[in-house]
């Protein structure tokens, strides 16, 4: 077969079996597509099986049974009430907390619980975005991270709301209600959806996470993307995962980390941002902000 052509073939009587037949070509040519870059992935390591306990979000809210992750806990109202409406979840409630709603950088999200901690005034402060070792992918920890947020966009002069699409960053402005509306159905509609069945290769590309890997060989694994879809196999009590892994930060590796080789922040606070990926849950602070 060289190609399709527009015109329906004078043998073919019904045009909308023609219609179909095209598009379940089109979608075996590409399921073929996706299972060969499967194929190199696991053959280049870039796939692996992944403990669910050893996963986390970009800012240590774990999928780990005892953790809080703030999707995990949507779907857990959702299924105790499915009519439950956007203001009373925790989801929400969580995301319109006032001290919530002020976090600038990173250091004030994964110190939340720690009131004097936060975004010291002798510390070198990461917007959201970056890290001590630069970004979630190789090619943005070579650029120092990609970051956003209000206060970023209100400090440097940027636009950073819109990167991953209008309303699809809960953490651009905590608190933004036509946000957390939309990823409350996103949240419900995926997890229906696996609810149901969860087959890998119909719903590729696979989840990506950059692996962290302490001296002694533990590891976490930062959700890059398929963070909705992490958390409702969490829910749903799957035990092992097949991620994609796009890069690996070595504890180490410290002094090669992009903000501390260019000087900017002190290899101490560099591994204590690391090590908090390691140490924190996401229940401290829900904790701490009595919810």
């Amino acid at each position: 077969m060289t190609g399709f052509t527009n015109v329906v073939p004078s043998k073919i009587r019904r045009p909308g079996l023609y219609q179909s037949l095209r598009t379940a070509v089109r979608e075996g040519l590409h399921l073929s597509s996706d299972i060969l870059k499967c194929s190199r992935l696991a053959l280049t390591g870039k796939l692996i099986r992944m403990p669910m306990k050893l996963i986390t979000d970009e800012f240590a809210f774990s999928l780990v049974p005892d953790g809080w992750n703030f999707y995990c806990d949507l779907i857990a109202e959702y299924e105790k009430s499915p009519d439950i409406s956007l203001e009373t979840t925790k989801f929400s409630r969580f995301f319109q907390d006032e001290r919530v709603k002020r976090v600038r950088y990173l250091n004030d999200l994964l110190f939340l619980h720690i009131p004097g901690k936060r975004s010291q005034e002798d510390e070198f402060k990461f917007y959201l975005g970056t890290y001590p070792w630069g970004g979630l992918t190789r090619a943005d920890s070579l650029a120092g991270g990609t970051p956003f947020g209000w206060h970023f966009d209100r400090v440097e002069g940027k636009m950073s709301r819109d990167l991953w699409g209008y309303g699809r960053n809960l953490w651009y402005e905590p608190g933004d209600r036509y946000t957390l509306e939309v990823e409350k159905n996103v949240t419900i509609r995926i997890y229906r959806s696996l609810k149901k069945r969860y087959l890998p290769l119909l719903y590729l590309p696979f989840p990506v996470v950059t692996l962290l890997v302490r001296r002694d060989g533990e590891r976490r694994a930062l959700i890059l993307d398929g963070h909705h879809r992490l958390s409702a196999l969490s829910y749903l009590g799957y035990e092992q995962v097949i991620v994609e892994l796009t890069d690996t930060v070595n504890e180490n590796e410290v002094e090669q980390w992009y903000y501390v080789k260019n000087g900017l922040c002190t290899r101490q606070l560099a591994l204590e941002i690391f090590s908090a990926f390691f140490e924190l849950n996401g229940r401290e602070r829900i904790a701490y902000l009595d919810l």
